[in-house]
């Protein structure tokens, strides 16, 4: 193996020993969208850190996974499951449904109307400021 895919490989092996836990966290449901009963991925908030860590980690579907990496060409409906999990009490999962949100908040006059009830301490404040899509 090579020694560039070697810290990969291992990253790879640490974020998946948070699979049972974040199974359980989740009720083995995307904790973006709910979709139940459809194949999960572990999915690490970026920036990621050099040491993979529990709290930065999400389990996300298929669905959630292609809005996030396609964010820039999503419909306004597209989005519109993340209304739900801007209210979440996990913090990675309400920051990155925020997160989402914004990247698109120019383009769907709703989601202003929606971000705009929402409590955002500095906390939040600073982890929504860190996601990098």
């Amino acid at each position: 193996m090579s020694k560039k895919r070697k810290p990969y490989k291992e990253n790879l092996l640490r974020v998946g020993d948070f699979g049972k836990d974040l199974a359980r966290r989740s009720k083995s449901k995307c904790e973006l969208c709910e979709a139940s009963k459809v194949k999960l991925t572990i999915y690490e908030v970026p920036p990621a850190p050099t040491v993979p860590e529990f709290e930065d980690c999400m389990l996300l579907c298929d669905h959630c996974l292609n809005t996030i990496f396609n964010i820039d060409s999503v419909k306004e409906n597209d989005l519109r499951f993340l209304e739900g999990p801007i209210w979440s009490e996990n913090k990675i999962i309400q920051a990155t449904a925020i997160a989402l949100l914004k990247t698109a908040e120019d383009k769907y006059s709703w989601i202003g109307d929606s971000l705009e009830n929402i409590y955002i301490d500095d906390e939040l404040e600073n982890m929504i400021s860190k996601i990098k899509f």
